[in-house]
């Protein structure tokens, strides 16, 4: 698992579909678009990664022969996709897929001269795929209303029926149940040429793909059509990704977690030492260190009385069994065993270790979150487990954790609580959600805030132990702030570990800074990768823009600046202010992808509007020069004495010669438009 941490993953599951588009059908009207809407999927699917087996016109031969060549080529880890475009009837409830040589005269013949969906999706399950998607753009005008002897009485009816798949499908249709799609008046439909754009976005979950085709659908045909979808999907799908799978670490990480396994394997002082020799620096030498010096760890001989271990000053716990419960875990990679132990001994003799040990397991749940890809809009997999309840309330906004509840305009941070107002709000919903443990975690934020230190971390302790996420995040805080208690950075980490472990993006990503800054800890910046990485993949917009200038700058990963473009967009559209301002600068210097100089100054602006200094003194200049648009000295000088005052010093050397050529006229239109400046959210 170690090693795991360090190399690099396998590449994404096989990607396979099968596109039919059936337009020139022998005994129905015949379609226009469904060929050409077969074409731009395949095209489309192609471009993210799927092997394609595409037909056009297909005979009902065809279809079964496309179908046996398509579940060969299934494995567990697949990702299926099967798109069809055409005929599609709804009789009983039930959805039939024509191909163009049917013969169809009545709903009676439609078992032998159509194909059921369900037949179809049962198929696919035999073979039991990771996801199958069908995609139907089939919801046309019945061929056979006019011959149907049951229309509008329970049989043949307009549009498609409902349609649900086994676990780990995904089905749409290109309108809502029992509705009329339309052929489109272009070269494709509404539905297939929307679609096939969006599949192209990085970095969007299957559900938000399908979310923005709606939108554009609805747009486009003036809200006749509406697409419709039905999941049950149970892990994460993205037609393109905007991360692979893991950071990709230097081969001297990989050499140094093989020597880690080779010295806790081995659990020796000797073996510690030789690791410590080779990587006095090495992602585990911490624990290392400890094993190294830590007599009670030292390998005890056979006959050696462990009863006769004396016990430090004020403890009370029997050395025996401490000892025989940590040699029973002590070569374990599972979290939950150390946590056991410390609720079992918290001033155990091995308390500290299992703390260390807990910390150092930064990287070994990698092996879970390998399946997560980057989300460019926020979705906590933290609230996915932990359902939101209640709604939100007054006692969220006055004292809840900022974006804690996956709505960033939600929340405060803690600097900003005012006790006063929070208090009473939290009170009040206390007593209207009596059993809400976010809602106690709030009050316990807001007296914190009010100084009341010891009763709020009684509350944080109450929550943590109930493994609620934000309280455990909370304790880390404390402990990494110094509320009520001294300020321990390996207490605060062992708090943000647990946190971590239950997604929660903030101890992710104070996890990382914790690494990155050399808290408590040996600065170790693959390490800090890592939990950006993780708290990234969230969608989360601070440790999207950390993430990102790594990429950039090719620092312990391999240097992607189409990556870092990526994320940094992502970041910037969720208003993180550094990422608006690197995002622009990338725009402007085509860094990463094409340059659009008009885009890019419209984010500069952005972040400058935002209060944001250095984007401020970024924007003076490009004013001074006249990037994307007419020189303006007068607004180059505002937004330069501005910059100053916002905290970018540089920005007065630039704002110098300004000076001088607009006189004290224009310095004073510069020094009112900073006094009278208002950042805007």
């Amino acid at each position: 698992m170690l090693l795991a941490a360090t190399a690099a993953t396998a590449g994404d599951s096989a990607r396979v579909a099968l596109i039919i588009g059936n337009s020139a059908y022998k005994s129905l009207p015949q379609l226009p678009n469904p060929s050409r809407d077969a074409r731009v999927m395949d095209d489309a699917l192609k471009a993210v990664g799927f092997e394609t087996i595409t037909v056009i016109d297909a005979t009902r031969e065809d279809v079964v022969k496309a179908m046996k060549t398509l579940t060969s080529k299934i494995r567990p880890d697949s990702s299926v996709v099967i798109f069809y475009a055409g005929h599609g009837i709804q009789f009983d409830d039930e959805n039939y897929l024509i191909p163009v040589d049917s013969e169809l005269s009545d709903e009676a013949s439609l078992p032998f001269e159509a194909f059921s969906l369900k037949i179809v999706t049962d198929q696919i399950d035999r073979v039991k795929p990771k996801i199958a998607i069908f995609i139907l753009d089939a919801c046309r005008n019945n061929p056979l209303e006019k011959k149907s002897r049951s229309a509008g009485a329970g049989g043949m009816v307009r549009g498609l029926a409902r349609a649900t798949g086994p676990l780990g499908t995904f089905i749409a249709f290109a309108t809502a149940p029992g509705e009329v799609a339309t052929d489109g008046q272009g070269k494709n439909s509404p539905f297939s040429r929307a679609l096939a754009q969006v599949i192209a976005t990085p970095g969007l979950p299957i559900e938000q793909v399908f979310k923005r085709t709606r939108e554009r659908v609805v747009k486009e045909t003036g809200g006749e059509q509406v697409p419709w979808d039905n999941s049950s999907l149970i892990d994460d799908f993205f037609f393109k990704a905007a991360l692979s799978d893991e950071p990709q670490f230097s081969a001297q990480a990989a050499q140094d977690a093989q020597a880690w396994q080779i010295a806790s394997t081995t659990d020796t002082q000797a073996a510690y030492g030789t690791y410590l020799g080779a990587f006095p620096q090495g992602l585990f030498a911490d624990i290392a260190s400890t094993r190294l010096t830590t007599a009670n760890h030292k390998p005890m001989e056979e006959t050696e009385d462990v009863a006769a271990l004396s016990l430090p000053p004020n403890r009370t716990t029997d050395a025996t069994t401490d000892l025989l419960t940590w040699n029973a875990i002590s070569t374990s990679d599972d979290p939950a065993q150390y946590n056991d132990y410390l609720a079992k001994y918290p001033e155990g003799l091995f308390a500290n270790l299992a703390r260390l040990r807990l910390a150092d397991l930064s990287k070994g749940s990698v092996a879970e979150v390998t399946n997560l890809k980057t989300k460019l809009s926020p979705r906590f997999a933290e609230f996915e487990e932990t359902p939101l309840y209640p709604e939100i309330t007054e006692c969220d906004r006055l004292a809840g954790h900022v974006q804690e509840i996956a709505d960033p305009s939600v929340g405060v941070y803690f600097r900003e609580i005012v006790p006063e107002k929070a208090i009473p709000a939290c009170l009040g919903a206390l007593k209207q959600f009596p059993d809400s443990l976010r809602i106690l975690v709030n009050y316990a934020r807001a007296i914190d805030a009010a100084g009341r230190h010891d009763e709020a971390r009684e509350i944080y302790r109450m929550g943590a132990e109930k493994g609620f996420p934000i309280a455990l995040r909370s304790l880390g805080d404390v402990y990494r702030d110094g509320r009520g208690v001294d300020k321990d950075l390996t207490e605060a980490r062992y708090w943000y570990v647990r946190g971590a472990a239950k997604n929660n993006v903030f101890a992710e990503y104070n996890l990382a800074l914790i690494f990155l800054e050399g808290k408590g800890v040996a600065q170790n910046k693959e390490k800090a990768v890592f939990w950006f990485w993780r708290a990234a993949r969230q969608g989360f917009g601070p440790a999207m823009q950390r993430l990102a200038n790594f990429y950039i700058s090719g620092d312990v990963v391999k240097k992607d600046e189409q990556q870092g473009r990526i994320l940094l967009q992502g970041a910037a559209e969720m208003g993180v202010n550094a990422a608006k301002l690197r995002y622009g600068e990338l725009l402007l210097d085509g860094i990463g992808g094409e340059k659009d100089v008009e885009s890019g100054r419209q984010w500069i602006e952005n972040a400058a509007h935002s209060g944001d200094g250095s984007a401020q003194a970024k924007l003076g200049t490009i004013y001074k020069d006249g990037i994307g648009g007419k020189r303006d000295l007068q607004q180059a000088l505002n937004w330069l004495v501005l910059a100053e005052k916002s905290g970018a010093s540089y920005a007065k050397d630039a704002a110098l010669p300004l000076e001088m050529e607009l006189g004290q006229a224009g310095l004073k239109k510069a020094r009112k438009f900073a006094e009278s400046f208002t950042p805007k959210s």
